[in-house]
């Protein structure tokens, strides 16, 4: 407990420092607002506005989850299949290398023509760019187990399932759940993009409004938010990995 609330209340001060100091030199400097506003500025702005952030942001947050989910399950499967058959790599690793190098971004606008406004065009995209990165990890993670263990359990008559659940996933989990934290981030930042690109909601449509009406400490309230959400998502991984990965908390309380 108490190395956990040392991990929480570190990063707070050093954030509360660096508020105080960004505050202290715009009112030195005598920063206008709409260039860049102090954090009271946008902090006041937060509770000012905060029904419909609250709203706004809860419909982001739900684009991320789908989105990392329909990007992040396929990606642990087909990791598997590349790290286990040699043919699967040799036929789907180049194919999806190349699709990774798409710009996926470019996209939106093309989306946009195929399905409108909806939320399927938000999730697919943010699904394709979450993609890659947990496929690389699962790969790693499942190439990664010790090769004796698998002729081992084959050997003593385990059935797929079992040494796939025994020994092939609790290899990986741990690489799988560093793509998880990674990816979560990545995935705030894409549904936001998608949303100020292509969307009647959401934050990124907040950004875009208050692009519109040069309100900057908006801007600035939407970017605290949109990290909050993104620090929630990855301790909500974190506690799940500790949750299905109990070795690794017990390792990490003895260092």
């Amino acid at each position: 407990m108490t190395g956990l609330l040392k991990k929480i209340y570190e990063p707070a001060l050093w954030f509360a420092g660096l508020l105080v100091l960004w505050e202290v030199l715009v009112w030195a400097f005598q920063v206008q607002s709409f260039v860049l506003p102090a954090p009271s500025e946008f902090l006041v702005r937060i509770v000012e506005d905060y029904e419909r952030l609250l709203v706004q942001g809860a419909i982001t947050s739900k684009l991320i989850v789908y989105g990392f989910v329909a990007g992040a399950l396929p990606g642990v499967v087909l990791g598997y299949l590349i790290a286990s058959f040699r043919m699967c790599e040799r036929l789907l690793y180049p194919l999806v290398v190349f699709i990774q190098g798409l710009p996926k971004i470019t996209l939106a606008p093309l989306l946009l023509v195929w399905f409108g406004f909806s939320d399927f065009p938000k999730i697919l995209l943010t699904s394709l760019i979450t993609f890659f990165p947990v496929l690389v990890d699962s790969v790693a993670g499942f190439k990664s187990m010790d090769h004796r263990h698998y002729y081992l359990s084959r050997s003593m008559g385990a059935s797929w399932w079992q040494t796939f659940r025994l020994f092939q996933l609790p290899s990986a989990a741990q690489n799988i759940f560093s793509g998880f934290k990674i990816t979560i981030v990545i995935a705030v930042t894409v549904v936001i993009v998608v949303e100020w690109l292509n969307s009647n909601n959401g934050l990124g449509y907040v950004v875009l409004r208050a692009m519109d009406a040069n309100d900057t400490p908006l801007i600035f309230a939407v970017l605290v938010v949109a990290s909050t959400i993104g620090v929630l998502m990855n301790y909500g991984i974190v506690v799940l990995e500790s949750i299905l990965l109990p070795w690794r908390r017990s390792g990490e309380d003895n260092a």
